[in-house]
């Protein structure tokens, strides 16, 4: 059952539920981002650090981080978690159900090769049979006791059964090829199953059987089906409450924390005089003149390391977001979460109403299968004394071959149509103790 791809894919969906309910989780937490840039300015241009124009190449670097978080939005991240919490419930009981949808499946499967096999045994049996009276009737030809005609009759009826027998094999290795499918058992040695060779203790084992409201409540409260409607359902209300707080102001809180470099915020290393410069004239006689002595710099880039230190800025924010016109978007979310949610408390019906006529079915089977196989039970044992009888009547002479045949013919038919019906109600049986939580078992 491991093996079945039904199975790995609900598994699989069931582990990107849980992913989604960690992610709605940890989206209550702040994210934080870091980046840096490296890029070259051209032409006239306001360094961002100096705030001066320049005309020359500009090399910059900047590095940051910034968070935010949102602080209320409303309730719809929390809501978000619980929806993602219940679709996760949700899956781990489609799960189940896949698996027991798989189990059931096998299940039928190795009652139908049961009843091949027991068959094949009943069939053998007869064709063992008919050889024995075969073997009789030339004795009884050859001593004058039988025309020829009763003896031909009699190998026709052993090659009919022998060509019986060569079908049930066929039915039963077509039948065991569908096990393995549905188990995907590919191994080289091949499967061996275990063949009751009575089921009647086995039914017994089933006959108290509960009443079908016991049935009914057990189901309704346990069996994976119900439950994940129910966990759907849930899912589906919390996500219509999410779709309420669109309508909600949402509040974030913003950090930054961020430094630079650029090659154009230059430092002086050493200067020289260069004379003196006029800078003005004073109104005397005679005048005077206003001198400031001429200095000349050398400058360099201020070194990386001293700019990121002197650069570092830091910010933080509150942004308040008001909805009033989005275009009709969260109204439309809004009306597709109502519909959502009418859909998930039908599908919860819809679900329990089918497994109610599922099991309502099954129960009603399972009786009509009882009085088929006591039906059964006493047609075998009547025709049981009628083919001994005519099988009596038969080697004194005194019953034509066709009507021996006839009678050996219906005992057969009885010896199958009981098998069948013991098949049938113990496949009866074991549907119901699976819709009580019972495990799959003879």
């Amino acid at each position: 059952m491991q093996n079945s791809l039904s199975i790995k894919n609900q598994a699989l969906n069931t582990e990107i539920s849980k992913a989604n309910h960690l992610q709605s989780k940890l989206a209550l937490l702040p994210d934080i981002n870091a980046a840096a840039t490296h890029s070259y300015n051209y032409g006239k241009v306001v360094d961002p650090f100096t705030n001066q124009f320049s005309m020359d190449r500009i090399q910059t670097n900047n590095f940051y981080l910034a968070s935010s978080m949102v602080l209320f939005n409303g309730l719809k991240l929390l809501n978000n978690i619980k929806e993602q919490m219940s679709n996760a419930k949700a899956a781990e009981l489609l799960l189940k159900k896949t698996e027991n949808d798989v189990m059931l499946n096998i299940a039928t499967l190795y009652l139908q090769v049961i009843f091949d096999s027991l068959n094949i045994t009943t069939i053998n049996q007869q064709v063992n049979l008919s050889e024995q009276q075969v073997s009789r009737a030339q004795i009884l030809y050859e001593s004058g006791s039988i025309s020829e005609d009763n003896l031909l009759n009699l190998q026709a009826q052993l090659a009919s059964e022998q060509s019986n027998l060569i079908t049930a094999q066929g039915r039963y290795e077509l039948d065991m090829l569908a096990l393995n499918q549905a188990m995907y058992y590919n191994d080289s040695i091949p499967l061996r199953i275990k063949i009751p060779t009575d089921l009647q203790p086995i039914i017994d084992k089933h006959t108290n059987m509960s009443p079908l409201d016991s049935i009914l409540f057990y189901a309704y409260n346990n069996l994976p089906d119900i439950k994940a409607a129910e966990w759907q359902l849930q899912a589906a209300k919390y996500s219509f409450r999410a779709t309420k707080g669109n309508f909600s102001p949402s509040l974030s809180l913003s950090l930054s924390y961020g430094t630079g470099y650029s090659t154009a915020s230059k430092e002086i290393t050493d200067y020289e005089s260069n004379g003196f410069d006029t800078i003005g004239i004073t109104t005397g006689t005679p005048p005077d003149y206003v001198i400031t002595p001429h200095f000349n710099y050398n400058y360099q880039t201020i070194p990386f390391s001293n700019q990121l230190n002197d650069n570092v800025n830091q910010s933080i924010g509150f942004s308040l977001q008001i909805p009033i016109f989005n275009k009709g978007i969260y109204h439309n979310q809004y009306q597709i979460g109502k519909i959502n949610l009418q859909i998930a408390e039908n599908n919860l019906e819809q679900t329990k109403l089918s497994l109610r006529n599922v099991i309502e079915q099954a129960y009603y089977d399972m009786v009509a299968a009882q009085k088929k196989l006591d039906a059964s039970n006493l047609y075998l044992k009547a025709q049981r004394i009628a083919y001994e009888n005519q099988q009596d009547r038969f080697e004194l002479g005194l019953l034509s071959s066709i009507d021996f045949m006839n009678s050996k013919n219906q005992y057969t038919q009885a010896e199958i149509q009981q098998l069948q019906a013991s098949v049938e109600l113990l496949f009866r049986y074991i549907i119901l103790d699976f819709y009580q939580g019972k495990s799959l078992s003879l």
